[in-house]
């Protein structure tokens, strides 16, 4: 039985299959690749906006807190990965630097359930 863990690769369609780590982030399938795009980053165990469009996307579908506004994976099945910023925690996953199971023992490490 194979144990290692893999992330998909950059432009992925995100289902909640898919191994995403702190920095991932996504846009929405509709969207051009730019600033004002829908776009969330994931954070902890859960998305949010990284975008003001991403923002308002969600508060018009009534999903989210508006003083804390965050995303279950649910909510964003079937947008896009994009690359991580530089220095995240995805990132370094995605350059190698560090392996997927390190990313993921430091989340657990950083936000116990």
């Amino acid at each position: 039985m194979n144990t290692e863990l893999a992330v998909a690769p950059l432009g992925a369609t995100y289902t909640p299959r898919l191994i995403c780590t702190t920095g991932d982030r996504l846009i929405h399938p509709a969207d051009g690749r730019n600033d004002l795009a829908r776009i969330v980053v994931r954070w902890a165990r859960a998305w949010v906006p990284e975008t003001w469009p991403a923002r308002q996307y969600f508060a018009a579908l009534g999903i989210g807190d508006d003083e804390n506004p965050c995303y279950r994976d649910e909510d964003v099945i079937g947008w896009h990965l994009l690359q991580p910023r530089p220095d995240s925690l995805a990132w370094r996953v995605r350059s190698g630097e560090i392996d997927v199971t390190t990313a993921l023992t430091a989340e657990a490490e950083a936000w116990p359930e």
